[in-house]
């Protein structure tokens, strides 16, 4: 829950890039490139942050979603449902794709970023192209990546 210092504004345009160049219409394979982009840039953006001295517990990928934004009034029903489709029926995707394109059709993604800024206080996360510089988005991004992991 914190701006991480001196990050390279390298990082930040290529994951505002990448999202950018995604569009509205998520189409067959956006889902396995979605997970994947954000695996390898967790690393290289990890890699990096290793190198600067800071507390490594402030990027651990989430063991779950926080009971914080859980409790936000815009957690709905629809988001409780995609979060327990992942959680408890995971073998229900057929593919690394098929996980991909749920986190972003059914709005979990975004709404994650959006609620956890507010209820952390950090507009950054709520932002795609500021996200990265915010330990939140390390904690959140490990989170899925540890969800594909399992599938």
């Amino acid at each position: 829950m914190a701006i991480i210092p001196n990050f390279p504004q390298r990082f930040l345009r290529e994951h505002e890039i990448w999202h950018g160049n995604m569009g509205m219409d998520v189409r067959s394979g956006d889902g396995v490139e979605f997970l994947e982009f954000h695996r390898d840039f967790l690393r290289r953006a990890l890699e990096w942050y290793n190198t600067q001295g800071l507390n490594p517990r402030m990027v651990e990928p989430w063991s779950s979603i926080p009971l914080e934004i859980k409790s936000h009034p815009r957690w709905s029903r629809r988001l409780q449902q995609a979060e327990n489709r992942i959680t408890r029926d995971l073998e229900s995707f057929s593919s690394s794709d098929e996980l991909g394109w749920f986190l972003q059709t059914s709005s979990l993604h975004n709404a994650i970023h959006v609620i956890g800024s507010e209820v952390f206080n950090d507009d950054d996360f709520g932002s795609v192209s500021l996200a990265p510089r915010s330990t939140l988005f390390y904690n959140w991004h490990g989170l899925i990546d540890n969800w594909w992991s399992q599938l």
